[in-house]
């Protein structure tokens, strides 16, 4: 299979016939064309799409780069070219009569013999009159002050110019031709085809642009100048009768004396819009066999330079590799690693891809684990019933590596839900959260049986911190039950609403400990408190994480080793996984 071809403006249609556009690259727009009934200076650049269009939901030039800038200039015309001269007529050796397919402003007309200049005037044609007295003056080889404007005019010499200036057989030469077809829908072996015969033709047009010359005139310099400088970018064959469809346009309208450039804008920002008729189209029912392509029309009513600079094109294509979620569930029974079944679609450098869903592990303890010793009946402790909240401060002795909280609990309902957040002591309302993380109990005992408590584990991504005094605040939002305790304690309160900011003091010590984050936490080891991604040898750590849902964002070069190698997830508790989407990012360059 050919590899893609590179995302980057060419100056043909089929990119095979043409390198593409580097950093920096000069085009005249020199020539006039007829278009719709208007004389139109054009250069057209064409941007072949990738087959990522097909099935991208997203496309971006995220950090492309490119701008045009249309600038004043001098162009020489040489009098036996076709395309600037319906007559250059010599009347003997004393004058000769001009006319210009475009009133273009006359800067200077060239020595007819190299080192020899001639004086002359320059007299208005209307049809076969011609106004007796010279409107203006000059020298061959001298700039004329000011420019001529107008066509038919006559140039009568001062003096009869000598024979032996320049030759028609030295005038003959062939034309730089404006090759490449713009019309849409037919690309490969067909555009090659069409690319060669329009070439074939171009020569021929040109052979029938020579012709004889004035040899009294042989070259004038003209004034170039941008009037009205346009970009416009164009779907080939994306109208509905077939024509083309204009996506984007850019203007400044008006002759500019000084350097203009285009677009104003970033190209992403730009083109954004453009991008996304780009996607309608080629996901259109039915799929189009062959993409088009886009060109970019640079324009302007009068001739000038134009450079490109800051040509650096990537597209960004944002792919859905999923139809609907992949759940994955682990029974805690033994540590397993399965594979996500996700896999890229059409062909690109891959960029990043990004996982989310949601995440859910069995925080209940082993079945028989119990509280300790400090609660023997289990029904000591503090009730705590839907919408309230606990706080309290436990101090931190030492640098540790937190994990999670466990709390002792009898539970007077089959399930609770809640928010456990973890705060410095001396934090004010509003303050961000060290750690927060909600939580789903199934508490229900089996049927026939006593309720009996149970120690329940919150766990989050595990959290360095130093030494200090911190805040607990455990929410209720669903269920009820005792929070085992010992009497005595102190510094505990509960907050009967969501708006008791000052709470009741219980005056006990309530049953609670730190988890911190064993050794093989990281690595997925069957001691692992929650799932855990890899990619080859790379173990992925979420990008975001907060309750139960997250992100996972797996860039280069951990990405280089995927679809080759699949991605896994492991789990040594009981857990559910739900990857909701994984849209790949990949970029055509």
């Amino acid at each position: 299979m050919p590899a893609p071809t590179p995302f980057a403006l060419y100056r043909k249609a089929h990119p095979a016939l043409a390198e593409p556009v580097g950093a920096t690259q000069d085009i005249e727009l020199r020539f006039p064309e007829q278009m719709d009934g208007v004389q139109v200076f054009r250069s057209s650049l064409w941007l072949p799409l990738p087959e990522a269009c097909r099935s991208a939901r997203a496309l971006s030039l995220d950090g492309s780069t490119l701008q045009v800038q249309f600038r004043p200039a001098e162009f020489a015309l040489d009098t036996d070219d076709a395309r600037w001269f319906e007559l250059a007529e010599d009347s003997g050796r004393t004058q000769t009569r001009l006319e210009l397919v475009w009133p273009a402003p006359i800067v200077r007309i060239d020595d007819a013999i190299p080192g020899r200049t001639f004086g002359f005037g320059l007299h208005r044609a209307d049809g076969d009159a011609v106004s007796a007295d010279a409107a203006q003056s000059g020298r061959t080889g001298s700039a004329l002050n000011p420019p001529w404007v107008g066509s038919p005019l006559v140039v009568k010499f001062d003096a009869a110019i000598p024979a032996g200036g320049k030759l028609m057989t030295e005038n003959m030469r062939a034309r730089p031709a404006q090759r490449g077809s713009r019309a849409g829908g037919v690309q490969g072996a067909q555009d090659l085809a069409h690319d060669k015969a329009g070439t074939q033709l171009a020569i021929e047009h040109d052979i029938a642009l020579m012709r004889r010359g004035s040899e009294l005139v042989p070259r004038i310099r003209i004034a170039a100048h941008p009037a009205s400088p346009r970009l416009r970018l164009l779907l080939e064959g994306g109208a509905a009768d077939g024509s083309d469809r204009l996506l984007w346009q850019a203007l400044l309208p008006g002759e500019q004396d000084a350097p203009v450039t285009l677009p104003a804008g970033t190209l992403a920002d730009e083109w954004a819009a453009a991008l996304e008729q780009v996607i309608a189209f080629c996901q259109r029912a039915p799929a189009p066999e062959a993409l088009p392509r886009l060109r970019l029309d640079i324009e302007s009513d009068a001739p000038c330079l134009v450079r490109l600079s800051q040509v650096a094109l990537g597209l960004l294509a944002d792919q859905a590799l999923l139809t609907e979620p992949l759940r994955l569930d682990f029974d805690g029974r033994q540590h397993l690693s399965r594979d996500l079944e996700i896999g890229p679609t059409h062909g690109a450098s891959p960029l990043q891809l990004v996982l989310k869903g949601r995440l859910r592990a069995a925080d209940t303890p082993p079945a028989g684990e119990r509280p300790t010793a400090g609660a023997t009946d289990g029904r000591a402790g503090l009730l705590v019933e839907e919408d309230q909240r606990v706080s309290g401060e436990r101090r931190l002795d030492a640098p540790a590596t937190l994990a999670g909280l466990s709390f002792d609990w009898h539970p007077l309902s089959e399930r609770i839900k809640g928010v456990l957040r973890v705060l410095p002591a001396n934090a004010r309302r509003g303050t961000p959260p060290l750690a927060e993380q909600a939580f789903d109990f199934d508490t229900a005992h089996p049927a026939g049986t006593a309720s009996a408590p149970l120690r329940l584990a919150v766990r989050w991504p595990a959290l360095d911190l130093q030494a200090q005094a911190l805040r607990l605040e455990l929410s209720l939002t669903q269920g009820r039950g005792l929070w085992l305790a010992e009497a005595g304690g102190h510094g505990w309160k509960i907050h009967r609403t969501a708006e008791d900011g000052e709470g009741r003091a219980v005056g006990l010590a309530l049953e609670a400990a730190w988890l911190e984050a064993a050794l093989d936490d990281a690595a997925g080891g069957p001691g692992a408190n929650e799932p855990v991604f890899s990619l080859g040898a790379q173990t992925l750590a979420f990008t975001d994480r907060k309750q139960d849902r997250f992100e996972l964002v797996i860039a280069p070069p951990a990405l280089a080793a995927w679809p080759a190698l699949p991605i896994k997830v492991a789990s040594g508790v009981a857990a559910e996984v739900v990857v909701e989407s994984a849209t790949l990012r990949t970029v055509s360059i």
